[in-house]
């Protein structure tokens, strides 16, 4: 299914840190955008606004909410150290929003997972065993309820972007980003990760720009993707200049 840029799309956890971001994207498309997120709080692009506990209302309640959208793109997450947090805030909460997009008639649903390199040799290993089980189910429900051509997942691994440095999400400025994305995505680094074990290809990993993760959403949006699914920077990147040059 291919959108118009006259879509309404749904942005779930609209106001985060990619969220907004798409937000502002979709509306320069022309996109009639609404964020939905716990707070409700104001986004630069959105039309409107609403405030909607995902966690604490039922599938029924959360459909309300998406009532009426075309598209709906979900960058809901958590990360942290608690594997029962994670595993209901980036599992339980994405599934439910999933069955009430389709509860709701939406007719495309495009979701932010974890790039596979992350998955493989953090997924591995006790830590995060949560973050990674979530991202999993969601990724289940998304098939089961929308399946091929209507439905894109976007893999990105450590996103960077903004102004401020975070530890709890991981994140630093778009200035240091910049630097890091130029030296670890020179082919000479780039070359020596593809022929390392995975802890190191993960450490020598390019990371990605937050506003290329947010294009490669409202390319999924839009129905201007060519696959359901992009996994990694470059697969992003590559993703996200299609709507540049559209």
């Amino acid at each position: 299914m291919r959108a118009s840029s006259s879509s309404k799309v749904v942005v779930l956890g609209g106001s985060g840190f990619v969220g907004s971001r798409v937000c502002e994207q979709l509306a320069r498309q022309g996109c009639a955008v609404t964020s939905v997120s716990k707070s409700g709080a104001r986004v630069s692009g959105a039309d409107a606004s609403v405030a909607c506990d995902f966690e604490a209302q039922s599938v029924d309640d959360v459909a309300e909410a998406l009532r009426g959208a075309d598209v709906c793109v979900s960058c809901v997450g958590v990360i942290g150290t608690d594997n029962d947090a994670m595993r209901v805030g980036n599992g339980d909460i994405n599934v439910k929003a999933i069955e009430a997009a389709k509860a709701a008639g939406v007719k495309r649903f495009v979701y932010v997972s974890v790039a596979s390199v992350v998955k493989d040799v953090v997924g591995a290993t006790p830590l995060m065993r949560g973050y990674f089980e979530g991202k999993s189910r969601t990724e289940d429900a998304l098939a089961a309820n929308f399946g091929a051509g209507n439905s894109f997942v976007v893999k990105p691994s450590f996103i960077y972007g903004g102004d401020a440095f975070s530890l709890t999400p991981p994140r630093v400025t778009k200035t240091y980003g910049d630097l890091l994305s130029k030296i670890l995505g020179s082919g000479a680094v780039k070359s020596i990760a593809a022929k390392s074990p995975g802890p190191i290809k993960l450490t020598l990993a390019e990371p990605v720009s937050v506003d290329d993760v947010a294009g490669a959403c409202v390319v999924g949006a839009l129905g201007m993707n060519t696959s359901d699914v992009v996994d990694g920077t470059d697969d992003i990147k590559a993703c996200a200049a299609a709507l540049k040059s559209a």
